[in-house]
């Protein structure tokens, strides 16, 4: 409980503990899509390590619940929906595993994603890729929300930072980076979301290579060029590859080149796939 408690305070966490009531919640969580894109996903070797430790010492870490009380668009009071455990929670529900669960309140889903976000950003493994997104997230989620913290005048310990100055500057400040970079972060991270979900994973995880400029150029309606296109699709065809498709590209440029020593008459078609075979080996490094 103490993990939560740093970030939520003594009031927010539900004391009630009823081992009868809790099994019951136990088998009534919900994840919702929304929330799960805000936790970076774990690469395979990561995840099978995670797996590997809840088997053998079973799962260490309560999962954290929130017990909504106030119905709000689709999600309607008395449901569990899931907060801070994903990964654990479906390695859990996977092998039937037992688990324990802290209940905890809030009064709306924005302050639950913000909660979310300050969460993950207090980690220190995350990459790059991973900070920005989720700093562009919480810019855009409060610069949305802005209007309705102004016209509630809600000044409970429930709200994390005033609402003063641009949302911009605020964050800026936050974590300490300039506001500009808040607001490309911004960018990126709607650009992100115009992906797949399955793509975006990918990108975040970093299993998938694409220029930041190309994802941010998606959030202001840009297409990527069709030489892009192509670029993302052949690193991502590399990565899986890992070494042994290096190794073969090594092999292929190797036979070209015998090739084009044999062969004068092919010597442009022979280039051609060089370069290209190049290229490739240029984006797998």
């Amino acid at each position: 409980m103490k993990k939560y408690q740093s970030f939520l305070g003594e009031n927010r966490m539900i004391k009630d503990q009823g081992l009868l009531r809790h099994e019951d919640i136990r088998k009534r969580i919900q994840v919702l899509p929304e929330l799960e894109d805000l936790i970076p996903p774990l690469l395979a070797d990561e995840f099978s390590q995670l797996e590997t430790n809840i088997l053998k010492e079973g799962c260490r870490e309560a999962l954290l619940i929130w017990e909504v009380d106030q119905s709000e668009g689709t999600i309607e009071k008395g449901q569990y929906i899931l907060v801070d455990g994903h990964n654990r929670f479906r390695i859990c529900t996977k092998h039937q595993l037992d688990f324990r669960i802290h209940l905890i309140s809030f009064p709306r889903l924005t302050e639950v994603k913000d909660y979310m976000i300050d969460n993950q950003l207090g980690r220190r493994n995350l990459s790059p890729e991973q900070i920005s997104y989720l700093r562009g997230k919480k810019y855009n989620a409060q610069k949305l929300s802005k209007g309705k913290y102004e016209r509630s005048d809600h000044k409970g310990q429930n709200v994390p930072y005033e609402f003063e100055g641009t949302t911009a500057e605020r964050l800026a400040e936050q974590f300490n980076v300039s506001q500009k970079t808040i607001k490309r972060d911004a960018e990126f991270a709607e650009g992100l979301d115009k992906l797949s979900s399955e793509k975006k994973k990918e990108v975040l995880s970093g299993k998938l290579k694409m220029r930041k400029s190309d994802i941010q150029a998606l959030a202001r309606g840009e297409n990527l060029p069709t030489s892009k296109q192509i670029s993302v699709k052949s690193t991502k065809d590399l990565i899986k590859g890992g070494a042994n498709q290096k190794s073969a590209l090594i092999q292929k440029i190797n036979t070209l080149a015998t090739r084009l020593d044999a062969d004068a008459k092919g010597t442009q078609k022979i280039c051609e796939q060089l370069i290209q075979a190049a290229n490739e080996l240029k984006s797998l490094n």
